[in-house]
């Protein structure tokens, strides 16, 4: 199979997948909305954000570093994967410990506390099924993490929905998340276990000893980037209460929503990426350049249109309860471009052994983010949150944007924007002039404008077009 062929493979398998659990997950969140209200929404948004917070040291960091060693060498799985469950087994319940802890001395009350619980529980068992994911990814079969990935979301989502329809609140939302996490666990082994590694208990200390300087930068990196999409939430909760965490909620989950895309192209190309860094080049830096001109077709006009049709997509979505969230999506549009961006940036850091380098990046804009948040957030509230989010993320994107141009080379990124540009301006004045259209004919009729006029003006070009008929025959297959 080639390049082209193993990549089209995963990033159509990797992306039926996400796009499915990102429409659940939004699902969920609009139905929480609607049927049990912005406070319940802001409790749930909470009790999820602060417990991600504290999961990244289940993980030290050795999930992408998994990906990356046995993508090289794939001898190296069956010690990894049977480090990694005896490491995660003891970490887990450290943090899971620690969880409870810190929500009882934080002063929530009780239904916040017991949706905490719950969702650490859920942590917990999630981080063995993200092991064989590794596996997955680093054998370049992501038709096994699709498959369980969409069974485990449908069950979650649609008891979920089910149980809210009939009345049942938050309690019973944060049992099917542990319902479903047991049964992802449980079907991952099987597959796992059968196709490609048979794992044994157990800590070799002289692995951990060997791979944690390594892994550590990746750990601290995870939970930087952890800082910049919950972090916000966590502070806007303790500062301005549920309802507060709501709106903000209502908009930054349609952003977050958008993550599935440059996440699937990057997790699909990273172990090609990190084969051509010891192999090629020259490769290496056409695949850079590539999927960073892609991401900039997709990133634009996703922000752009986000911004101009922010209020007819809340009052849409959410309904008028949640106008408040309409300006906080205004501003957070333009984070789904910086992470277009800056996923693909860091996945070829991360390829390319820059981990370390990154990890000190990432460090100083969480600190960075904190540090505007606390200024924001009492006289800006959500809206404070939301311009701290886009700055942040806007000198993350500066930073490992150096980094590779210092490593591998210097992007001409004013060629790379010029037509995508030319396309943006006609989609705009389209909106803007039709704004009184139905949002889903302004949505459909505007991408057929953006990408017409790219193609005129030959911004897509037949290699291009020849990888799309690549991707979709591949998608039959």
């Amino acid at each position: 199979m080639s390049d082209v062929q193993r990549f089209a493979k995963n990033t159509v398998a990797l992306f039926i997948a996400q796009i499915i659990s990102s429409i659940l997950s939004i699902l969920l969140g609009i139905f929480i909305a609607r049927n049990l209200g912005d406070i319940a929404l802001g409790k749930y948004s909470f009790a999820y954000s602060f417990v991600i917070f504290f999961s990244i040291f289940i993980d030290l960091g050795y999930g992408t570093f998994l990906i990356r060693e046995v993508a090289r060498d794939k001898s190296k799985v069956n010690t990894f994967v049977s480090n990694l469950i005896s490491i995660r087994a003891i970490l887990g319940t450290i943090v899971f410990i620690f969880i409870i802890i810190t929500i009882n001395l934080m002063g929530y009350p009780s239904d916040t506390k017991n949706v905490v619980y719950l969702f650490a529980f859920y942590i917990l068992i999630e981080s063995f099924a993200t092991i064989y994911r590794s596996v997955y990814r680093a054998f370049e079969r992501m038709e096994y993490e699709a498959f369980i990935k969409i069974l485990s979301d449908l069950l979650r989502v649609s008891l979920a929905l089910l149980f809210i329809f009939l009345g049942y609140g938050l309690i019973v939302i944060g049992l099917l998340f542990v319902f479903s996490g047991i049964f992802e666990l449980f079907i991952s082994t099987i597959v796992c276990e059968r196709k490609f590694v048979k794992s044994k208990t157990g800590i070799d200390f002289s692995f951990f000893k060997s791979t944690i300087k390594i892994a550590l930068p990746l750990v601290m990196v995870s939970l930087f980037k952890t800082v910049f999409i919950k972090a916000d939430t966590i502070m806007l909760s303790i500062m301005k209460g549920d309802a507060v965490v709501g709106w903000y909620t209502a908009a930054y989950s349609l952003v977050l929503g958008l993550r599935f895309l440059p996440g699937l192209i990057v997790t699909a190309v990273v172990p090609t990426l990190s084969y051509y860094y010891v192999t090629s080049k020259t490769k290496l830096k056409s695949i850079y350049e590539k999927y960073f001109r892609y991401l900039i077709i997709l990133g634009l006009p996703a922000a752009t249109g986000i911004t101009l049709l922010s209020d007819k997509i809340i009052l849409t979505v959410y309904g008028a309860q949640f106008t408040n969230s309409i300006i906080a999506l205004q501003i957070l549009s333009w984070d789904v471009l910086l992470i277009f961006l800056y996923t693909l940036l860091s996945g070829l850091l991360i390829s390319i052994d820059w981990q370390n380098k990154m990890a000190i990046a990432a460090g100083v804009t969480a600190l960075m983010n904190v540090f505007i948040n606390i200024i924001l957030i009492p006289y800006y509230s959500y809206v404070g949150a939301a311009v701290a989010t886009v700055i942040s993320e806007s000198f993350l994107l500066i930073i490992y944007f150096y980094l590779v141009s210092k490593k591998i080379y210097l992007l001409s990124v004013h060629k790379i924007l010029a037509k995508p540009l030319v396309s943006l301006v006609v989609m705009s004045f389209f909106i803007l002039y039709f704004n009184w259209l139905n949002l889903y004919i302004l949505v459909i009729v505007g991408a057929i404008i953006y990408l017409g006029t790219l193609y005129l003006i030959k911004g897509i070009s037949k290699e291009d077009l020849a990888l799309i008929r690549q991707i979709m025959k591949t998608s039959k297959n």
